[in-house]
């Protein structure tokens, strides 16, 4: 029982003397001894980062034309897969019923004009009176409208392409009735200048193109071929479906053969403007989104900056605002600093 006693003393003493220990041997804390720190300066960069996207062929040129009126399709001229250009004939319509509705008309003006020459007549001889007059004047005026109308739906009986390009479908066949505004055709145009690749972007990408901005655009069709494009059109409307925004590039240099529907990858070169404030990424902490802390040193003391970050590039921050004073941000040992905190730069 003695060993025991003596063995558990010893044991005491032992922890006690280890407690009193690190008392003696504790570090000055911060204000008694500076912490190191490594600087870096701030930088003014012509600093561009370009946008990567994935997009797909399309044409500038589309048109899906129909006929006015409805009717029964008489005869169709062109096939999927065909060629055609601007004024070409494609489809006709049958016109029994249209001629016979420009019959009518016309058969109704000839009749407004026999009865106004009757009144007229009458109301020489003081049957009729003026009103009577004024009323067949009208009729025959009517009537007159009415066959400008039925000639010029029977003019319109007819499609014609309105473009140059390829006829992609057939949405209507021989003998079916179709009614008017009703597309029977897809035109695609395909010339040299039509062609156009679309591609969806974040909104941040976004907002920092412009309309003229360079691109270039590289298919799986021509691998190893780079082709220059530029930002020809930006969309004013989010795509409810992808929740990105549609940009279009015109192609400036286009392969030999291109068809809608080849995939493409893009990359834009978003024009700068003018020289941007940039500092090393590991001189950030407390990040939230755009925003963040650095730290700079005054008079030996850090003293903590928020700043604004415009976007990341490689291992540099081009920061948006927030440093237009500061020479210099704490890069090694910022996160282990508060402000206020005294520190040494060292080399």
């Amino acid at each position: 029982m003695k060993n025991i006693a003596s063995i558990s003393l010893l044991t005491l003493l032992f922890f006690a003397c280890g407690k009193g220990g690190p008392e003696e041997s504790t570090q000055p804390v911060n204000g008694e001894k500076p912490i190191p720190v490594r600087t870096a300066a701030v930088g003014r960069e012509d600093v561009q980062l370009t946008i990567r996207a994935t997009g797909q062929v399309s044409s500038e040129t589309e048109a899906k034309p129909s006929f006015k009126t409805g009717g029964v399709i008489n005869r169709i001229l062109v096939e999927e897969g065909d060629l055609v250009k601007k004024g070409q004939l494609l489809a006709t319509l049958d016109l029994t019923e249209i001629n016979a509705q420009v019959q009518q008309a016309s058969e109704a003006v000839a009749k407004s004009k026999r009865d106004l020459q009757r009144v007229k007549n009458l109301h020489a001889d003081s049957v009729a009176t003026l009103e009577n007059v004024q009323d067949a004047t009208t009729g025959l005026n009517v009537a007159e409208e009415n066959l400008r109308m039925a000639k010029f739906n029977q003019g319109y009986s007819e499609i014609r392409s309105p473009i140059n390009g390829k006829v992609i479908k057939k949405l209507a066949n021989q003998g079916e009735i179709v009614g008017p505004g009703m597309p029977a055709f897809y035109i695609l145009g395909t010339g040299t200048g039509d062609w156009v690749v679309k591609a969806g972007l974040a909104d941040r990408d976004w907002a920092r193109l412009k309309v003229g901005d360079r691109a270039t655009v590289h298919f799986d069709a021509y691998p190893g071929k780079t082709f220059e494009a530029k930002v020809s059109q930006l969309a004013d409307t989010g795509n409810p479906a992808s929740g990105t925004f549609d940009v279009e590039l015109k192609l400036t240099t286009p392969p030999p053969r291109l068809a809608a529907g080849l995939i493409a990858s893009v990359e834009i070169f978003p024009k700068n403007e003018g020289l941007q404030t940039v500092i090393p990424l590991d001189a950030l902490i407390e990040t939230n989104r755009n925003e963040a802390t650095v730290f700079t040193i005054k008079n030996g003391v850090a003293q903590a900056v928020p700043v604004k970050i415009a976007f990341l590039h490689q291992d540099k921050v081009v920061v948006q605002s927030g440093l237009e004073n500061v020479e210099k941000v704490v890069t090694a040992g910022a996160p282990y600093l508060t402000a206020g905190a005294k520190v040494a730069e060292v080399e």
